[in-house]
């Protein structure tokens, strides 16, 4: 049985969302008549989509984990594997920031980090990937990545040997909508309308589509631009887009001159957005960049012609015959935008092939041919095999392995409660002798190389940044909230211990709250809350001497030595460790 629990957006009201519940019902296609196949959904919810159909509802509620027991059985054997279908970072924090469906607490970490095997579902609209993201996908090492274009396959395979194209699956649902019209200042009835849509960004290329429709037709009153769109970080305000577009007009030859644009800044719903695309003749866009184009392929199921890039993600299922393609240029991301490095490059279009093909696509109109190709463009897309529904679900869920191998990171991130921790490695190293690397001096009386070697097949615990010292072997890393190190490469996920070579269990320990001392991304296992002085009258176990009150029962016991044996337990004030563990062997300190 392949167990797989899908993690994305579904019930948001952004392009994840709508891809994640798109891809649900590819693998819903496929998964139906199989009894070898178990799918769950998890959901982190961002911005909801009010105006969800109860289609989709039903469909999500099918796999949806409906409380948090159920979620925690589920994932108890970590015999799954977790697609996780979100932006590459949002995992860090999501679980701190955004919330998750009734009768669920936030698991996403907990989701991926306990999986046995775990696979990115992603796309990228530029010729590279920013910082931050390459930083996370270090921080999960996804097994696979999942991506909806040959554009995109290009941009992972430097980041992964483990990458496919599954491209957004074809779903059939525009005719179920009853076109509900929307109130604009003219007719659209006698004019070539032009549509664009989508978030007023600048990767968008909205400032190009509107000069070039400015430019081309200052002389035409038969010709109108409807722009769907709605605010952004950059534009939060209706009145921060008309800014951009009244500049744009003043760049033109005769800035008064009428000009037949339809702004449309509030969320429509299905059925209005269905009449929009009855309305309108063609579709298009000055895109910068696209690691698909849901509109643009919202287009063409529409049966609507689209002016678009000649390059980027959206072209594996445009018809070059009946599309209006412009030509231009890769170039270097310049933008305010820090999600976009400038050392990335994305596709300038040339306003004057823009102007050409916003031509050709009129004529085409005037002379009966635009319906034509709308059609045309449809034909083309239902004979993509790879974009059929089923297909794509199967090709998603032949790509999805379990390793059948759990490490102890795996099984501890599956047990939320300390103690259930704690049982599980009861005993893990039972007649084993224990060698404990701390930050004193004498770490230095021996050469790297020779400990390594000496310690590469036994159980090491590396007190704080010792660890640095020795990661390939350690298996057990403790560091507390105090005197934390900071990384000397400046990242934009900080942790005071990255963890890129070797994966040890980590134990972590403050006075504060979890996460209120180091960052939220820092990795760890396992969590001690140390009690502030006040609240136990200084009952701490290094006074009290009640050691057996502490014990962490991994099997390993500290036997008494003779004194000049070099591989004893050193304390000294100020440093004073206890670590009282049953049935070891011998227990050996260095530092």
């Amino acid at each position: 049985m392949k167990r797989i629990v899908y993690c994305g957006q579904f019930h948001d009201l952004t392009g994840y969302g709508i891809a994640a519940r798109s891809y649900l019902k590819s693998l819903d296609s496929y998964i139906s008549s199989r009894d070898d196949v178990e799918l769950k959904l998890y959901s982190t919810v961002i911005q909801t989509d009010s105006n969800m159909s109860a289609e989709d509802s039903a469909l999500i509620n099918k796999y949806l984990f409906s409380n948090q027991s159920e979620l925690e059985e589920y994932i108890s054997d970590n015999d799954y594997i977790c697609l996780w279908h979100m932006p590459t970072p949002l995992p860090l924090f999501a679980d701190q920031r955004f919330k998750t469906t009734e009768g669920l607490n936030n698991s996403l970490r907990m989701i991926i980090d306990s999986s046995s095997s775990n696979y990115h579902l992603i796309v990228w609209e530029t010729t590279d990937i920013c910082t931050e993201w390459k930083e996370t996908l270090k921080y999960f090492k996804p097994d696979g990545i999942v991506t909806a274009c040959e554009f995109n396959k290009k941009v992972f395979d430097k980041y992964s040997d483990n990458v496919i194209v599954a491209p957004h699956p074809i779903v059939e649902d525009h005719d179920t909508h009853i076109p509900q019209e929307i109130e604009i200042p003219f007719s659209l009835d006698d004019k070539f309308s032009i549509l664009t849509m989508s978030q007023w960004t600048h990767r968008k290329g909205f400032d190009k589509i509107v000069s070039a429709f400015l430019m081309e037709f200052e002389f035409d009153s038969d010709v109108a631009l409807v722009v769907k769109t709605y605010p952004s970080p950059t534009h939060p305000s209706p009145e921060h887009i008309i800014k951009d577009i009244q500049i744009a007009k003043s760049k033109t030859d005769d800035p008064k001159a009428n000009s037949n644009i339809v702004l449309i800044t509030e969320f429509l719903k299905k059925e209005q957005v269905k009449w929009l695309f009855d309305k309108s003749d063609v579709y298009a866009t000055a895109t910068r960049g696209e690691g698909f184009g849901l509109t643009l392929f919202e287009s063409i199921i529409n049966k609507k012609p689209v002016i678009a890039p000649m390059h980027g993600g959206h072209v594996d299922y445009l018809d070059k015959k009946s599309s209006y393609l412009v030509e231009g240029t890769y170039d270097c991301c310049i933008t305010s935008d820090p999600t976009y490095s400038q050392n990335s490059l994305w596709f300038e279009c040339n306003i004057a092939s823009l102007r050409k093909q916003l031509r050709l696509a009129y004529n085409d109109w005037k002379e009966n041919k635009i319906e034509a190709k709308g059609a045309q463009a449809y034909d083309y897309l239902q004979n993509l095999e790879d974009f059929k529904l089923a297909n794509v679900g199967k090709k998603i869920v032949d790509f999805l392995e379990n390793s059948n191998t759990k490490t102890v990171n795996n099984v501890l991130y599956s047990k939320p409660k300390l103690e259930d921790k704690l049982a599980h490695l009861k005993n893990k190293h039972k007649g084993e002798t224990l060698y404990i690397l701390n930050c004193g001096p004498s770490l230095n009386e021996y050469k790297a190389e020779y400990l390594k070697d000496l310690l590469k097949d036994k159980p090491v615990f590396a007190i704080k940044q010792a660890y640095h010292h020795f990661p390939e072997v350690t298996d057990y890393h403790f560091f507390n909230c105090s005197n934390l190190p900071v990384e000397k490469i400046n990242k934009r996920v900080i942790q005071h211990y990255s963890y890129e070579q070797h994966r040890p269990v980590v134990i972590a320990s403050s006075n504060y709250d979890l996460g209120q001392r180091w960052s939220y991304m820092q990795k760890q296992d396992i969590f001690f809350k140390i009690p502030i002085r006040t609240e136990i009258n200084n009952e701490f176990v290094t006074v009290t001497k009640k050691f057996e009150d502490f014990l962490i029962d991994l099997g390993i016991k500290d036997k008494k030595h003779d004194e000049p044996s070099r591989l004893l337990y050193k304390y000294r004030k100020g440093n004073y460790c206890e670590l009282s563990l049953q049935q070891l062997k011998k227990a050996v300190k260095r530092g």
